[in-house]
């Protein structure tokens, strides 16, 4: 990294030096401006710089039990348990901003594209100039393990983490946006309601999700806190802002004291939870802006 600086900074010192200097009757002195920033522009599109990002499991309330917590619905407050998980990560990546400070540039040229997955999967890349049309992210199966057993102390209190390293170089910048998807979320609770247990099987399968960054995330990171990323457990079953659907008294509305939310079983309940995972803030956020 230190390397690539000082040679940033050595060519944007000659080409500032070079540009100031009255050119000659030879040559064509605006090709010669222009091939030159040409270069500069490609030197400060080609800066990388590495992150080690973490998604963070807990349910939020801050105590070390981080598979039991309570919620409000509109008449009662539900005690839950997770009583079995299963998490699967597929992808997760990350669209990044060029510098406010660097030079925009227009061109058709197509070399020197950096989409990296390092399990060798591919993005297609969205709008944009250079490297900052791209995602940078990683592709696989990388499973969580057990989310409801907590093995790190984060500054909102316990986790279960989850390392995404390796993960890519990725340009000098902010981020911007952070896409992802969880190939199997299979969750089991138990949930009192005061008076009744129930068993509730959560199973979202190929469920998308979409993180906006909610404070400027600059890279390189140069943060204290690591990169990370928290799923907020409780944040699937809560109510979330503007909708008129309680998820959990929808539950107690069912007869039976076992209930599977499914795409096939329970699909207005399904539908919520997955709206709640698909909402920035509800479910995902990001814990490097706190």
């Amino acid at each position: 990294m230190m390397k690539n600086r000082i040679k940033f900074e050595y060519i944007l010192l000659f080409l500032l030096s070079f540009q100031a200097c009255t050119y000659g009757t030879l040559g064509n002195s605006t090709e010669e401006r222009s091939t030159e920033l040409q270069a500069l522009f490609r030197i400060m599109d080609e800066r990388r710089a590495i992150i080690s990002p973490w998604l963070y499991y807990s349910d939020d309330q801050g105590d070390p039990d981080i598979g039991s917590f309570a919620l409000s619905g509109s008449s009662n407050t539900y005690q839950i348990q997770l009583i079995q998980n299963e998490v699967v990560l597929e992808s997760i990546s990350m669209l990044f901003k060029a510098p406010e400070s660097s030079f925009s540039v227009s061109s058709s040229s197509t070399d020197g594209k950096y989409t990296t997955f390092h399990s060798g999967g591919s993005e297609t890349p969205t709008p944009g100039t250079g490297s900052y049309s791209q995602k940078y992210g990683i592709t696989g199966s990388f499973s969580a393990g057990d989310i409801s057993v907590s093995d790190f102390n984060a500054l909102t209190g316990p986790v279960k983490r989850q390392s995404l390293s390796p993960f890519p170089a990725v340009p000098y910048g902010t981020l911007e946006h952070i896409y992802g998807e969880f190939s199997d979320l299979l969750l089991t609770f138990q949930i009192f309601n005061g008076s009744t247990t129930k068993t509730v099987h959560v199973e979202l399968r190929g469920a998308e999700f979409q993180v906006e960054a909610s404070c400027d995330i600059e890279i390189p990171y140069k943060k204290n806190v690591p990169f990370s990323i928290g799923f907020r457990t409780d944040g699937l079953l809560s109510q979330r802002a503007g909708s008129s659907v309680s998820i959990l008294d929808g539950i107690f509305a069912l007869s039976g004291s076992e209930i599977t939310i499914n795409d096939f079983q329970n699909t207005t309940l399904y539908s919520e939870i997955r709206e709640n995972l698909e909402t920035s803030g509800q479910v995902l956020v990001l814990y490097s802006c706190f």
